[in-house]
């Protein structure tokens, strides 16, 4: 080997050992998990109004309890108003949790060994919410730091015993080193009066495409007072909920004259198990529609469960069709004793729309690119990685009749027609206020582009509404190569890249023999 082709070795094998350390350098920083306080991480405060159980449960860390983990008898309540207020302050130290010493200040206040008086403190502006849907009030817009929270107004609540305040900080350690949590959850309790309280409270959790099932439950709990007994009980449902959801008559129960009767009932003795009633202690009124009252058999068992026992019907149906403002909503009446009541709850829905153009233009606007919807980006990654196999793809929503989908149920393609050419409509999405994401995969490109190769993110948002900011999302596609062609008159590609290799070959071969040459005319100097 040369002199100068072992220096050129070694050059490359020091360049190569380099990038190696940069390499691992990079690798070694990303596994690093930043421990410290994010103030850049989104934070959120949920509060979950509830009525006290006969068994109070633990002390709650912050996180979000899990479905059916709460005691039956632990209801939402609706319409109750929390004031937040940031403590900035207390005896005259500042309050700064992006220092040490400010979370020193709280620390006693925090364990609860110092009582915390809102007096001595210097108190923020007050944030309020009122509680809706299921009992969540949900502050979002708070910065880091610690909050003073109060029950400020029941409302038309019958309360006995209000909620205690309480502090919170945000973000909230938790007990895995070096941990913080940025969504925190309250479950602040009151004891409720001497009226029945009727609450109505839908689960859309495994709801996500139209025509999915949604679970609506009407609880009544009746006065933990001495010798109370029911007379009279019903629960009448509005009619606005037949016209968005049908009621899925595969398990509801259904009376000759059309009424629909719950898919379960059951009375629950304060601190009891169910016992199920039966649709032979169910009655209705002779008017059709989801109308139930208690016979005679069904108030002898609510009587018999004694007072402070809670009174539940489930009722399941599935999303027809969404309005407007996204809000499936209904409303429930209920009648105990000749007293009058309402209770709703709502579950929310949108929309979204794809715009498959040319890649750098989105003006050109491309009809036949076809897409399914994926509730997780695992998913979604999975289905793409089909796509590239040419396998077929799985895991995707089905939607139901109005969405818009193929004769599949689960792809979208983009139209080609008009004003709507290059544009796929997905109709009925399970949405949020704070917009609810999922992401879509390109299962098929139009001919003569290249499909998407990687999952597109989509936020939905509640409403029919496609003229707002995050609607509408933009997908390329990049149009196919062409091959190169022989030129004009020429020997063709491959006798031209030969003879360019022979040539290139020749001149180094010439430039190396060349310099042999004079080096070996030059004389040797004289010594």
């Amino acid at each position: 080997m040369s002199r100068t082709t072992r220096r050129l070795s070694a050059a490359v094998a020091a360049v190569a050992l380099g990038a190696t350390a940069l390499v691992g350098v990079a690798v070694s920083a990303a596994s690093a998990a930043p421990s410290n306080i994010d103030p850049n991480q989104p934070r959120s405060l949920t509060i979950h109004k509830l009525s006290q159980p006969a068994t109070p449960g633990v002390a709650g860390d912050g996180s979000e309890l899990a479905p059916g983990s709460l005691p039956a008898d632990a209801l939402p309540i609706n319409g109750i108003e929390f004031t937040v207020q940031q403590v900035t302050q207390i005896g005259g130290k500042p309050v700064d949790l992006t220092t040490d010493a400010g979370w020193a200040t709280i620390q006693p206040y925090l364990n609860g060994t110092t009582p915390f008086v809102p007096g001595s403190a210097t108190l923020g502006a007050p944030v309020k919410q009122v509680t809706a849907n299921g009992g969540l009030a949900v502050f979002n817009t708070l910065p880091v730091g610690l909050f003073y929270v109060t029950e400020t107004n029941t409302g038309s609540n019958s309360i006995k015993t209000p909620a205690q305040p309480f502090l919170v900080t945000l973000p909230m350690p938790t007990t895995e080193p070096g941990t913080f949590r940025y969504d925190v959850h309250a479950y602040p309790k009151n004891t409720l009066g001497d009226d029945p309280y009727t609450v109505k409270t839908v689960d859309d959790a495994s709801a996500h495409a139209i025509g999915d099932k949604v679970t609506w439950r009407v609880s009544t709990k009746l006065p933990d007072s001495a010798g109370y007994q029911v007379s009279t009980y019903g629960v009448y449902e509005m009619p606005d909920l037949d016209s968005l959801a049908r009621w899925d008559t595969n398990k509801v129960w259904s009376a000759d004259d059309g009424t629909q009767f719950p898919d379960s009932a059951t009375v629950t003795p304060k601190g009891g198990a169910p016992v199920p009633l039966h649709p032979e202690d169910l009655a209705s009124s002779s008017s059709p529609g989801p109308i139930t009252e208690l016979s005679g058999s069904g108030l002898m068992k609510v009587n018999t469960a004694g007072p402070g026992s809670i009174i539940e019907f489930v009722y399941e149906t599935r999303v027809l069709a969404i309005p407007a403002n996204g809000k499936v909503r209904n409303e429930a009446e209920f009648a105990v004793n000749g007293i009058n009541k309402f209770a709703n709850a709502e579950t929310l829905w949108g929309t979204a729309r794809l715009n498959k153009h040319v890649q750098g233009d989105t003006a050109k606007r491309l009809a036949g690119a076809k897409f399914q919807v994926f509730t997780t980006q695992a998913a979604a990654t999975a289905a793409a990685a089909q796509v590239t196999a040419g396998q077929p793809v799985t895991g995707g929503l089905t939607f139901g009749p109005g969405a818009g989908a193929d004769a599949d149920n689960k792809t979208f393609t983009t139209k080609d027609q008009g004003a709507d050419h290059g544009f796929a409509v997905i109709g009925g999405l399970k949405a949020s206020a704070a917009g609810t994401k999922y992401w879509v995969v390109e299962t098929a490109a139009p001919a003569g582009y290249v499909a998407s190769s990687t999952p597109t993110e989509i936020t939905v948002y509640p409403g029919t509404d496609l003229s707002g900011a995050g609607a509408t999302v933009n997908i390329a596609n990049a149009q196919r190569t062409a091959g190169a062609l022989p030129v004009l008159g020429g020997a063709g590609m491959t006798a031209i890249g030969i003879g360019g290799a022979i040539l290139i070959a020749g001149g180094i071969l010439f430039a190396i023999f060349g310099r042999r040459k004079k080096q070996q005319e030059t004389p040797t100097p004289a010594a």
